[in-house]
């Protein structure tokens, strides 16, 4: 039962050269905005292939921001809500996992896989696009 599934872009020495003369502060701010747009581009594909008997699961969808003491990687998490105090907000979809990866009773539908799959590359041209107007915009502010 695989339990992460990532995306690492390498080969972008220059850019990372450009973000280390812009400041840890900036460069850090360009490339969380950028990966949050990556993932919501999977999150919202994961969401249309989810099965809708309620609603329930495609609303506990979430991407969130997770900080790490580096100032030049950073990581994003695509998740789905669970749990008693979920439960209390309708967000609590405990059985996304039994959907995703199957049981000996429930055939399992994949969908977020087959999301990530589908828009791997929608997702990595969504990062280049943000990362490049952030940091445009970061550094004429810090001029």
């Amino acid at each position: 039962m695989p339990d992460v599934m990532s995306i690492k872009i390498e080969g972008l020495q220059e850019l990372e050269k450009k973000m280390i003369a812009l400041g840890p502060k900036i460069g850090r701010k360009a490339l969380k905005g950028a990966l949050v747009a990556g993932a919501v581009v999977i999150r919202e594909e994961a969401k249309r292939l989810a099965p809708a008997l309620t609603g329930r699961l495609r609303k506990a969808m979430y991407v969130k921001k997770m900080s790490k003491p580096n100032p030049y990687k950073e990581n994003v998490i695509f998740g789905v809500r669970h749990g008693r105090k979920m439960s209390k907000k309708d967000l609590d979809a405990y059985y996304w996992s039994w959907l995703e990866f199957g049981t000996k009773f429930i055939k399992k539908m994949s969908f977020v896989e087959i999301a990530f799959k589908n828009k791997v590359n929608e997702a990595l041209e969504r990062i280049k696009v943000v990362l490049t107007k952030k940091i445009i915009l970061l550094a004429k502010e810090k001029v």
